[in-house]
């Protein structure tokens, strides 16, 4: 490897980290190949104690479970069993301090397992970039500012000086230290959520429930608590309550007052697979743009050709209130295969694209009337879960409500009062102790408080995405700016790429999305010199702290 090439990544979750184990399996397979292959200099900026855990891996409570099979979960797109294969090599002991007692590929491991997956497989990534002659430098601290950096006259060699050069990248972290990189890729994670704003400075209020291991400590056991949201990140507040038994009254609050599907305990094995080259010629057909009833029409064609006698109504329900629908749910999961479970599972392979394709009237439509539930079904969550909740239903302790209308602070600052409406209508107000926020993280980037997020849009550096996140070339992940042009020296991956990509809260899209752009970066780089591609003189050695 000849000239240097200085790659930041700007987040050390699961992402940025699939990312850079990724890097590494490109690199190492073009050298094997005796290819040209410029050097790298890795800069991964952290601030968090460990490598890989994330919001989402963190340590904590094994009742958060992965939402994902443990056979769909990996760092490597293309090496699926990855995470089960180190499972498999783990100590008993280690294994069953986390409750598994079989490896199987179909479980739903403890989230925090996974982390611990990540922030090991970090340290032997780093020994593999070594004995490929690149350095990983880990800074512990934010980032909170980017910028455009000119190379001096100096360091530009004088075969080359006359020429335009192009700028280089300049990140600043929290501590005010300065680096120049000429590759970023940006993996922020989630952020934090903004609906409740107002409420963040009141006593027992609670922005987010992780790490769920703190919420017996922060609550009262016999306090009624209140949960804003039905989804996956209130079912983890629900079950940490129940595991730390707590004995108050529970209440969650959302709009539409339906839990999630359960996931069915019955493998479905898919002979025909949703296909990207499907989707493109869905797509020439019909002019170059898809609507709703196109992409509806492909998948439920891929679930009757599992199961003819396949009925709509086990995805959209029929109607009850959310302990009935929650029954029902159980039953099916629990009584046999459910065949759009396991298609809406494969179309993660599409998903992208056909989000790519609908036009912009069906993306606003989707957003506007079906966002929701589609969350609902989509994000399913395991039967061993839904058993607890629906214990909690049965003894009166856990009530779901629909309707809700609005949270706010009583009036002598000692609790909370909840406004909802009934099916039929009516008002109706339950006061709490504590509240907690599970509704999610944001994806509005204009409402965001993180300073790196609001210091891009307030640059030019980027804009937003009318669906979430900024926006992106979809071809390439790179960064488009404020005026419209496309910054191919940064990309994006992980929730903030959600308007482009769609669903990036599934580990198997994000793990693609990453190889794809560790592997075209691989090829930039191959390509042609890197004072080309880049224009970055090759003197330099090393991602440049000034």
């Amino acid at each position: 490897m000849s000239a240097m090439c200085r790659v930041g990544i700007v987040g050390g979750g699961s992402v940025g980290i699939s990312f850079l184990a990724q890097l590494l399996v490109h690199l190492e397979n073009t050298a094997n190949s005796a290819a040209n292959v410029p050097g790298c200099h890795i800069t991964l900026f952290e601030p968090a104690e460990k490598i890989g855990h994330g919001t989402a891996y963190q340590h904590d409570l094994n009742t958060n479970l992965l939402n994902v099979p443990a056979g769909n979960m990996s760092l490597y797109d293309k090496h699926r069993a990855h995470f089960v294969q180190w499972v498999a090599a783990q100590p008993e002991a280690l294994l069953q301090s986390y409750g598994i007692r079989d490896i199987d590929p179909a479980a739903f491991y403890p989230r925090p397992l996974f982390g611990r997956y990540v922030h090991e497989q970090f340290d032997r990534i780093v020994a593999q970039a070594a004995s490929l002659g690149i350095q990983v430098q880990v800074v512990r601290n934010a980032v909170v500012a980017i910028a455009r950096h000119a190379a001096e006259q100096g360091q530009v060699p004088e075969s080359e000086q006359g020429q335009e050069a192009q700028s280089q990248i300049q990140l600043t972290d929290h501590a005010g230290t300065r680096y120049v990189v000429d590759q970023l890729v940006l993996c922020n994670g989630n952020l934090a959520s903004d609906k409740f704003d107002a409420l963040v400075s009141c006593v027992g209020f609670m922005n987010s429930p992780y790490p769920v291991s703190a919420l017996s400590q922060a609550i009262a056991a016999d306090a009624t608590v209140a949960i804003l949201g039905a989804n996956l990140s209130a079912i983890d507040a629900v079950v940490a309550l129940k595991a730390h038994g707590h004995g108050g009254q529970i209440h969650c609050f959302s709009r539409q007052g339906v839990l999630p599907a359960v996931r069915s305990v019955h493998p479905t094995h898919i002979s025909c697979r949703p296909s990207r080259a499907d989707v493109h010629a869905m797509a020439r057909a019909k002019g170059g743009r898809l609507g709703l009833d196109d992409v509806v029409g492909m998948l439920r064609k891929h679930m009757l050709a599992i199961d003819p006698s396949f009925d709509i109504r086990d995805i959209t329900g029929d109607g009850g209130d959310a302990a009935s629908l929650l029954n029902r749910e159980l039953q099916a999961a629990c009584s046999g295969p459910r065949p759009w479970q396991a298609v809406l599972a494969a179309a993660n392979e599409v998903i992208d694209l056909l989000w790519f394709y609908l036009d912009q009237p069906a993306r606003r439509q989707f957003q506007s009337r079906w966002r929701s539930q589609w969350m609902s079904r989509r994000a399913m969550f395991p039967v061993q879960n839904a058993r607890q909740l629906q214990s909690l239903i049965e003894t009166g302790q856990l009530h779901i409500h629909g309707g809700f209308q609005a949270c706010e602070p009583l009036a002598d600052g000692q609790g909370f009062v909840l406004h909802c409406r009934d099916t039929a209508g009516a008002l109706r107000q339950q006061t709490c102790d504590v509240v907690i926020n599970a509704t999610g993280f944001s994806q509005d980037v204009r409402q965001s408080s993180d300073p790196l997020v609001t210091q891009l849009l307030q640059s030019g550096l980027a804009r937003a995405s009318e669906y979430g996140g900024l926006e992106l070339d979809f071809e390439t992940g790179c960064l488009v700016s404020a005026n419209g042009t496309i910054a191919h020296d940064m990309t994006v991956l992980g929730s903030l790429a959600c308007g482009t990509y769609f669903w990036t809260v599934s580990m198997d899209v994000n793990a693609r999305l990453a190889n794809e752009q560790a592997a075209r970066l691989v090829r930039k780089l191959c390509r042609q010199p890197l004072d080309e591609v880049t224009g970055v003189s090759a003197s330099k050695d090393v991602a440049t702290q000034v």
